[in-house]
């Protein structure tokens, strides 16, 4: 988004700008990135301020959007529960909502399609959209625009799921390049190198980011902090008998009683221990 004198340009208004000396703090990639709304002087050819961000994200880079769409396949390659789930506590860490968009279910049987939603919105009580799609059929991508219609909005998941098929649907025209999946390794071959921005219609905007293979966990400084990326936790956490309890060997914990009551999945408890071990054991 690009504003001058308060006006915001649409995209046929595009103008090539560096940034202004001034604003740059050496090797600082924060100093201006994808999404922030700027001020420029078109004549100079330079951004002569970046407006405070309402939000932004590390991995993408990204700033002021509204929803992170996290994109998976239901199959080949077959959706991850635990690369799942690392990004939505990294969305979390951002306090950014997210959508999740399975997509490829022409690929599998309808009761396959909803014992994996069942599945999800155990682990995750419902705490989030879910839409399934397919772009060989067409079948939920109008109702994905629909919901994101006039949010800035970016598409995140691992290669292979069909990320710039889905964008080339949304917008309506052959925008990026698409890839097949490699045969041999299951995995996406990364289409996209780097952050592209698009508007689909009226204040719709998408932001297409390059895939990923691996992804690593938020940074956090204290064990407690993690408790509070799971959404659902703190209902239960009020329930500890200790008030820096973690969860894990702790007498009267609020949380493993509710896994033992099933109001917390058994699969979204083991992947805490395992998000717990892996940022603070490694």
């Amino acid at each position: 988004m690009i504003e001058e004198e308060g006006n915001i340009f649409e995209e046929e208004d595009i103008h090539e700008c560096k940034l202004r000396g001034s604003l740059k703090v050496k090797n600082d990639k924060m100093n201006c990135i994808v999404g922030d709304v700027v001020e420029f002087d078109p004549s100079e050819g330079v951004i002569t301020s970046v407006y405070d961000r309402k939000n932004f994200l590390y991995r993408p880079l990204l700033a002021n959007i509204d929803f992170i769409g996290i994109l998976f396949s239901i199959s080949s390659p077959d959706f991850d529960f635990n690369v799942f789930q690392k990004m939505l506590l990294n969305a979390n860490n951002q306090d950014i909502p997210i959508i999740l968009i399975i997509s490829k279910i022409d690929l599998v049987t309808e009761n396959e399609v909803c014992e994996l939603t069942k599945r999800i919105e155990k682990i995750c009580r419902n705490s989030f959209p879910i839409f399934t799609i397919s772009t060989k059929e067409g079948t939920g991508i109008d109702k994905l625009k629909e919901y994101i219609h006039n949010k800035s909005i970016t598409i995140s998941g691992p290669s292979g799921t069909g990320k710039s098929t889905l964008i080339n649907s949304l917008v309506g025209e052959e925008v990026l390049a698409t890839n097949e999946v490699s045969s041999k390794t299951l995995r996406g071959r990364h289409t996209t190198t780097e952050s592209r921005f698009f508007n689909i219609e009226g204040n719709t905007y998408l932001i297409d980011t390059p895939g990923f293979s691996s992804l690593e966990f938020p940074k956090l400084k204290e064990k407690k902090e993690l408790e509070a990326l799971f959404h659902n936790f703190p209902e239960y956490t009020k329930n500890c008998r200790f008030r820096d309890c973690i969860h894990v060997n702790e007498p009267n914990c609020g949380i493993k009683e509710a896994v033992e009551n099933n109001e917390i999945s058994d699969e979204q408890y083991k992947f805490y221990m395992y998000a717990l071990k892996n940022i603070f054991d490694n």
